[in-house]
Formats: structure tokens, C-alpha cells, sequence
């Protein structure tokens, strides 16, 4: 081998293996820098600063808005209250019938047979009872067979009532006013005083049905007026008045609440939407906190008070929100100072220093 090639590997061999110290020394220092930061990191605040706020009463005027669909102020089912075959149908989906209007006929040939047999049975009773009641003075017939034939025509008698008034539910009328809509009958239909015929619709008035919490429902009263606005129409206002305050709660805790409304032109249809303006209940106070101030969701709402030197952290039950403030049903009372800021690097009975007792 040349002495070239021999100088020429020995450069190799020590320009790698400077190479090699340099990268192993490079990491080393790296891995103890990480391990210095990571043991830094670890080591945790034992003061933790936060800006401190207090617990006080705010006053709101009491409007609030509430969304909620429209519903016909009377929906009624058409039903029949005799049994049998439908002869004559005088109504289709869609129609508009008035109340009072015959809607349908049901067969009614022998009642109608039955009931002048039975007038027929009339007229021979009471002549019977003529000729008894004539001959009752010759001593041939007696006071108890005179009073058995009045007690028979008093029975026939009622019996035609009976059929007149069988004859006469056989004509289906129409409950209320308004439009009719899922038919379920046809002419030759058979039906019964169980089965539903249709129903009618009346629209000249509407409901709009709201839920309300209870802090707002008991604001609300029966024939208090109400601005309504509906999302189809931008440029339709209305005046409703409170005509239903469900007493009974919701699942969801609210209370149903009913705002009756005129209808101009029928172009309110049940479902729409719309958004019912209760004004000015009255100025309310309440106990509120800044919202920041609140741990967690509403629904499981904290908060942290201040005890000393320490933060301990208090459950609350939460109401409305007012502006940037949320009011506090129990939990808290007025005065009691507050963590408003710094709550994320605190832990329940962690040291506080205030960083600045201005900020609110």
C-alpha cells in the first residue's frame, strides 16, 4: 500500500471520529438542558396570583323574549254519534265549513219505519184509552185498566222521543267553524261513535305556545298582553293576551305558557314560528357574579371565594344571565369576595396573592 493511501484513511478514521465526540457531546447537553426544564417545569407556584371580585345585587327591568309555535286556538275531531252506513258526504279536505253545517247523513230508513209504527201504535193506544175511560162510569171496566192504558201512551210517547232524537244524531254536524282536514271517511263508509271522521281547524285565532323558565313565569299572568313578532312575516306585528299558565312543569323545567293572537288574512298556519315580547315586569334584583367568574359549565357551575389567603372553591346554582353577569340562586351571598381571574392555575384551598384589587 502506497504511503498516500495510508495518510489518506488516517484522515478518514479521525475526521469520523471527531465527528462522533461532536454529536455525542452535542446530545448529552441537550438531554440535560430537557431534564433541567422538565424539573423546572414540575416545580409549581405555591402563591398563585388572581384578581379578586365581589359578590352584589344587580337590577333588571324584568322584559324577556321567548320563542315558540303557533297552534289553532280550537282543533275539534269530527265524530259521529250514531252507528252505520254514511249516505250522504258533504265536506272534503280543505273545505271550510261553518258550525252547525251538516257534514255527513248516516242511513236512517228503519228508524224512520220504526218511529212511524210506533206513532201509528200511538194513535190506537189512545183511542183504547178514549173508549175505556167512557165506558169506566157503567161499572164494566176499572180504574186500574184505565191507568195501566195511560202508563202505555206515556211509554209509546217516550219511545218516539227516543227514535226522534236517534233519527236526528244520524246528521254528522260540524262542532266549530273552520277548515277541515285529515279525512278518514268516505260515502259508504261504515262508522261509529268511536271513529274519528276528520277534523276542523279554526284559524281565525292562533295560540302561540312558549316555555318559560320559572324565574319568568312568575312575572307572568292570565290576559297579560304580549307583543308578538313572527319569523315568515318580518313586517307583522301582533297583540296577544296570556290566555294559559301551565301549573305543571315540563321536563325540562319550564312551563308551558299560552299567548292567543287574531290571525289577519289566515296566513298564520300551526308550527310557525314566532317570538313572544313580554314587556316590563318590574324592576328585579338578584344576587350576581361577573361570568368569568364561574368554574366549569352553568349547568355544574363553581365558584371560588376567597378565605384569607386561600381559594376554596364553592358550588352554586346559577339563573339568567344578565349582561356579563350571572345571576347566583344559593351558594354565595352578597359581599363575598370572589376569584374573577386566575382560576386556571388554582386548585380548591391553594394559596392566592390579589394582583391587583382594582380590577373587578
Amino acid at each position: 500500500m502506497n504511503r498516500k493511501r495510508i495518510i489518506k484513511i488516517v484522515l478518514w478514521t479521525i475526521g469520523l471520529a471527531a465527528l462522533t465526540w461532536w454529536i455525542t457531546t452535542t446530545l448529552s447537553e441537550n438531554k440535560d438542558t430537557l431534564e433541567e426544564n422538565s424539573r423546572l417545569s414540575q416545580i409549581s407556584n405555591p402563591v398563585v396570583p388572581i384578581i379578586p371580585g365581589t359578590v352584589a345585587k344587580v337590577t333588571y327591568d324584568g322584559s324577556f323574549d321567548a320563542l315558540g309555535n303557533f297552534a289553532p286556538n280550537k282543533l275539534v275531531a269530527v265524530m259521529s254519534e250514531a252507528s252505520g252506513k254514511i249516505v250522504e258526504l258533504n265536506f272534503d279536505n280543505g273545505s271550510y265549513v261553518k258550525e252547525g253545517a251538516v257534514l255527513a247523513k248516516i242511513d236512517d230508513d228503519l228508524l224512520k219505519i220504526e218511529l212511524e209504527t210506533t206513532r201509528t201504535n200511538l194513535k190506537k193506544a189512545e183511542n183504547d184509552l178514549a173508549r175505556l175511560q167512557a165506558l169506566i162510569g157503567d161499572g164494566g171496566v176499572t180504574q186500574q185498566q184505565v191507568d195501566d192504558a195511560s202508563i202505555a201512551i206515556e211509554n209509546i210517547r217516550s219511545k218516539i222521543k227516543a227514535l226522534e232524537k236517534q233519527i236526528s244524531m244520524t246528521e254528522v254536524k260540524a262542532p266549530i267553524s273552520g277548515f277541515v282536514s285529515n279525512k278518514k271517511v268516505e260515502k259508504g263508509s261504515l262508522v261509529s261513535p268511536a271513529v274519528q271522521m276528520a277534523l276542523i281547524t279554526n284559524t281565525n285565532r292562533m295560540k302561540l305556545q312558549v316555555y318559560l323558565t320559572e324565574d319568568q313565569v312568575v312575572h307572568v299572568h292570565k290576559a297579560r298582553e304580549v307583543k308578538v313578532s313572527v319569523d315568515q312575516f318580518p313586517d307583522m306585528e301582533l297583540s296577544g293576551k296570556v290566555s294559559f299558565i301551565d301549573v305543571n312543569a315540563a321536563p325540562n323545567r319550564r312551563y308551558l305558557v299560552e299567548v292567543e293572537c287574531p290571525n289577519p288574512g289566515n296566513v298564520l298556519r300551526s308550527g310557525m314560528t314566532a317570538t313572544a315580547h313580554f314587556g316590563n315586569g318590574g324592576p328585579v334584583e338578584v344576587l350576581a357574579v361577573p361570568r368569568e367568574a364561574i368554574v366549569g359549565s352553568l349547568q355544574d357551575a363553581k365558584v371560588y371565594v376567597l378565605d384569607g389567603k386561600k381559594a376554596l372553591l364553592r358550588h352554586v346554582v346559577t339563573g339568567r344571565i344578565i349582561g356579563d353577569k350571572v345571576e347566583i340562586r344559593s351558594g354565595l351571598e352578597a359581599g363575598e369576595s370572589i376569584v374573577v381571574s386566575g382560576q386556571i392555575n388554582l386548585e380548591d384551598g391553594k394559596a392566592i396573592r390579589v394582583a391587583n384589587r382594582n380590577k373587578q
